[in-house]
This record gives C-alpha cells, structure tokens and sequence, in this order.
C-alpha cells in the first residue's frame, strides 16, 4: 500500500508507493488495444457503440483502474503524526484514460469529435470523484514520449488522479489567485487573457470559446496555456459546445507542436477548481478568483541540477519567439534548438 507524507518545510506531498508485483504481459499484447480488454482491470467507465457490453470491444474511449495505482480509493482515509511529522494513507484514486482502440494513434490525429469524447471523459470521471469528499482535488495529466516520463504501454491515454490533500502546485496557483483577488478584485486569469489578447504577441490561436497563449514566464521552450475566454473555475462544467471547440483547439495546438518540434515529448496539466465540499469554508472566493486551464509543456531538454535545486528555470526560447513560430510556422531547425 501507499502512504502520504509531508515535507514540513515546503508543505510538499509526497507519494511513498509500495511497488508489488505485476503480472507480466506478453510479449506484444498491449492492454489498452482493442480486443485486449480482459488485460486490464474492470472498467469503469466507456464511451462508444450504443448496446456495446461491458469490458468488450466497441469502445472509442476507456476508463479503467490503474493496475499499479499511486492512490486506492479502497483505502480508508487516515490522517496522522508521526513525531513531528505530518502523514496520511494512500487514500484517492488512480484512473486510467484510454484515448482510443488504436495502438498508433496519437491524440493530435484523432478527429476534434473523439477528441472531444476524451474530454467529456475527462469532465465525467472529475464530476463523479469529486462525489467523494475524501478526495480534496482531481488532477488529469498526460505524459508523451520518454523526455516526459511516459512508461510502457506507448498507446495514446492519460492519468487521472484523485487526491486527499491539495497538492502544492495546485494549491500555489489557487493562493496567488486569491490574493490577487483580494487586492484587486479580479480573477488574475480573466485579467491575463485580457492583457494577452489586447497585445498579441504571445497569442497562438483563439477559438470561440477558448485561447491558446505561451505564457509571460514560460518555464519550458514552447510551452503554451489554453485558456476558457469566459470565466469559470471547474473543467466538469463545461458544455459539449465548448467541449467540441476546445477538442478543435487542442488537436491544432498539438499539431502545431508536432510541426515545429519533431515528435515532440510534452506533459499535459488540466488544472481545475478542488473539491469545495471536502473543506466547507476554505476556498471561499474561489468561484471568482479561479480560472481552469490546461497547461501544455514539451520537454525538449531535461531538467537540470540549476532548475531542480533552486525552482528557477533557463528557458532558451522566448515565448514571443514560441508564439510566432506556432502561429506562423517553424524555424527552430533553421534557428538552431537552444538559441537565445
């Protein structure tokens, strides 16, 4: 079983995972592949042919447990000390996200109609665990390619993770949005994308309902940030309208990566609002001060001893530079990977 601890200093959470023993595959089965449903955990949840069984074929996007989870949503949530220290069991839940039956297919070269089915899967499974009050935030993430920290099996799918505690990315954004809110007023998010729409420079692509932006700081070369145009605080709510648009938006953004970076290894954030019912009372402004987004970070070099060890990162690539080029075509080979 899992545990969680905390480190005191920085308020970071630590998974500490017990890895026992898979079950090895066989050679060349893949478990996510059409046909191989019985390879995997029972699902939970499936979108597809109408009258299809479950655990059969005839999906087109597959929610199952995770066979090796980081968290279990079986485990009793237990909170203790230990010494000084603070630490809690591995409750929560880990899912796993099946983008589509096809082992070659990426998410860049599905149609923007199944792309959407992922989010809407996405949204789904967001609404249900958030039912959960153990579960005190959701956070889906997508790792491609090995620079990224994507493992075996390399067919198109991303994680879903309920969490008993916020974790500290998360909860930094969330505090720097509600101070902002509280000085000024204003959602910090709404008041960037006004900004970043008014100068232009950074924008990449505009939808109806949604923006794709690189970031002012961007941490990593090419990293970009799509945007609700409209302000709203939790992914799950959003309409299959706004889905189907931001399916489109997404499926370009990637494919404008793909353009300029080739095979581009990038980590995929959906950061949406936390569960307000596990703590009645705490994030009270956040209905105002809270924008969701995605955050899309190719990883075309490592991360290295400077930006471990001090939280600073070197990013070679302005993110004028990185808008420019998504929007109007490559020239990082012309240029030279790594230019300043």
């Amino acid at each position: 079983m899992s545990a969680l601890r905390k480190d005191p200093c920085t308020g970071r959470w630590v998974v500490l995972e017990d890895l026992w023993p898979v079950r090895p595959l066989e050679p060349g089965a893949c478990p996510f592949c059409a046909g191989n449903e019985s390879l995997t955990p029972p699902e939970i949840a499936a979108w597809g042919s109408t009258g299809r069984g479950p655990n059969l074929a005839g999906w087109k996007v597959r929610v199952v447990a995770n066979l090796r989870p980081a968290l279990r949503i079986e485990e009793p949530l237990a909170r203790r000390a230990e010494r000084m220290y603070d630490a809690a069991c591995g409750t929560g839940a880990h899912e796993i996200v099946i983008e589509t039956p096809e082992h070659e297919d990426r998410l860049s070269q599905l149609s923007r109609e199944h792309i959407a089915l992922v989010l809407s899967a996405w949204a789904a499974r967001i609404t249900d665990l958030k039912r959960d009050r153990r579960i005190r935030a959701v956070f889906v993430f997508k790792n491609q390619g090995v620079m990224a920290g994507a493992a075996l099996p390399s067919h198109a799918h991303s994680q879903i993770i309920g969490l008993p505690v916020t974790p500290k990315a998360l909860k930094e954004i969330l505090d720097g949005a509600r101070t902002h809110f509280r000085i000024k007023e204003r959602c910090v998010f709404c008041d960037i994308l006004r900004e970043e729409l008014e100068d232009g420079r950074r924008v990449i692509e505009t939808s109806e309902h949604f923006a794709a932006i690189a970031p002012f700081a961007s941490r990593h070369p090419f990293e970009c940030c799509i945007l609700p145009r409209e302000h709203t605080p939790d992914f799950e709510t959003t309409g299959s309208d706004a889905l189907l648009d931001l399916a489109g938006l997404l499926k370009s953004l990637l494919r404008r990566l793909e353009s300029t970076l080739a095979e581009p290894a990038f980590n995929l954030f959906l950061y949406s609002g936390p569960n307000r019912d596990s703590r009645p009372g705490y994030w009270t402004t956040l209905d105002q001060d809270f924008h969701w987004h995605i955050a899309v970070l190719p990883r075309p070099t490592q991360v290295a001893g400077f930006e471990v060890g001090t939280g600073f990162y070197s990013n070679p690539v302005s993110p004028e530079r990185a808008a420019a080029e998504l929007r109007n075509g490559p020239d990082w080979t012309a240029q030279g990977a790594g230019a300043s």
